[in-house]
């Protein structure tokens, strides 16, 4: 049987500071959008001097990376996933956007929530979501349709989500209207 290892009492009161900074961060950049937001208020929020924001984050730019990377990696993370199974269908591309709400909920407002010009690391870390999405869509639904489905999908699959993340069979639900979207918009 392993054993986890006990944190000592300041590496959880570190811990406990940069998950109190970085929810504060995420929910202000949600609100009004990064480049709306600043340090200062990021700190009130959180609950943290100012000059302790600045210990665990040295700049805009580094708190902006710690809050909005994990969904970004794990998105690519998941999409190269789905591209790696022999077949490819919208199924993939739903699945792989409700395990994202799965496993981010809310925060996966972040892929709207921020202008990529801020960060030149989030900016590569996003194309190289978006890049991989693109190509699970278009392999899903050939290259004919690709770009307007991907699109489409990708503007409206965190709202739907949201919507249905309390109904029962939220999954089924959410699945079944995305086809019927897809569906409408390819049959118009």
């Amino acid at each position: 049987m392993m054993t986890s290892e006990v944190l000592s009492r300041p590496d959880r009161k570190r811990l406990e500071v940069t998950r109190r900074i970085t929810e504060a961060a995420a929910a202000l950049f949600i609100e009004r959008g990064a480049s709306s937001v600043s340090m200062d208020e990021v700190a009130v929020r959180a609950d943290v001097a100012r000059r302790t924001l600045f210990n665990y984050f040295e700049s805009k730019d580094a708190l902006l990376f710690a809050v909005a990377a994990p969904v970004l990696e794990e998105a690519v993370r998941l999409v190269r996933l789905a591209m790696a199974g022999e077949t490819v269908g919208l199924g993939s591309v739903f699945g792989v956007c409700y395990t994202l709400h799965a496993t981010f909920g809310g925060r996966l407002r972040l892929l709207y929530a921020f202008e990529l010009a801020e960060s030149d690391r989030l900016a590569a870390l996003h194309t190289e979501y978006m890049v991989a999405f693109a190509a699970l869509v278009e392999r899903a639904v050939g290259a004919g349709q690709a770009r307007l489905v991907g699109r489409l999908i990708y503007r409206n699959f965190v709202p739907l989500l949201q919507a249905l993340e309390r109904e029962p069979d939220g999954e089924r639900r959410f699945m079944a209207g995305m086809q019927g979207l897809v569906a409408g918009v390819l049959a118009g």
